[in-house]
């Protein structure tokens, strides 16, 4: 079983996504699902409403529905207890919609109009949006920027959404912070370079200090900020600063 959760803090919105097939046999099945949603509710502290795409999900032939039934009920039951407002599938098969206590619709626009966001959110080719990932090192006031595949920014939209995603995990600040950025898999074009500009002054207006990157993709590569070879030389910047502990680094170099 493989969901993919996002996290729509300003609108209080949980996407989930079954990225591959999955056909519901028991009641075990179900409680895997809410093993998997209980860990995706470490980041919520508020209320929330879940928009689950349930085109990978089926019910398999000969299932116990009636198990399956009440163990849903259950599930819907134990995360209203945890800040679910509502929860909502689209694409869902009929035969499985029969024993799920939640509503289900047709397609996403008619699940985003039920949970209130009457507009999608914009989406790159390749889910560029999905692709980003951030790592919050609350401790060292560090956000730490990384990409789950080779990426190239290479348009105003993708800075957009970049920029959009990073204000949604600033939901989670409320001090000062800084941008350590893995730079392995991403390169940028120049040409875009004042689009960042523009974004890292509008972040500086919410708290930002520092930004520097590490490990560029090859060394021929330049981005619009400063950037080390390694890691731990990016976060040795910030240990200087007093914002960064270098026991966090992961770097076994900088042992003495």
């Amino acid at each position: 079983m493989k969901i993919q959760f996002e996290h729509d803090y300003q609108n209080k919105i949980m996407t989930q996504a079954f990225t591959e097939s999955f056909a519901l046999t028991s009641d075990q099945d179900v409680q895997a699902w809410r093993q998997l949603w209980m860990g995706a509710l470490k980041s919520w502290h508020s209320p929330y409403k879940s928009v689950i795409d349930a085109r990978n999900l089926s019910i398999a032939s000969g299932a116990n529905k009636e198990q399956i039934k009440s163990a849903f009920e259950r599930l819907e039951k134990l995360m209203s207890g945890f800040f679910l407002k509502k929860a909502v599938f689209y694409g869902l098969d009929p035969e499985l919609a029969a024993v799920v206590p939640f509503d289900s619709y047709a397609n996403e626009d008619a699940a985003l109009d039920a949970v209130g966001i009457r507009t999608r959110t914009a989406r790159e080719p390749g889910d560029f949006r999905s692709s980003i990932q951030f790592q919050n090192h609350f401790r060292q006031h560090v956000v730490e920027l990384n990409f789950a595949g080779d990426t190239v920014i290479d348009s105003k939209e993708k800075v957009q959404i970049l920029r959009s995603k990073m204000t949604n995990n600033l939901m989670h600040w409320h001090s000062a912070w800084s941008l350590l950025v893995d730079c392995s898999q991403l390169e940028i074009k120049e040409e875009f370079f004042p689009e960042f500009e523009s974004m890292f002054r509008f972040l500086k207006g919410f708290f930002l200090k520092e930004i520097y990157g590490y490990q560029p993709k090859t060394k021929e590569l330049v981005y619009p900020f400063k950037t080390y070879r390694a890691r731990h030389n990016a976060a040795g910047r910030l240990e200087a600063q007093g914002l960064f502990s270098g026991e966090d680094a992961n770097c076994q170099t900088r042992k003495s």
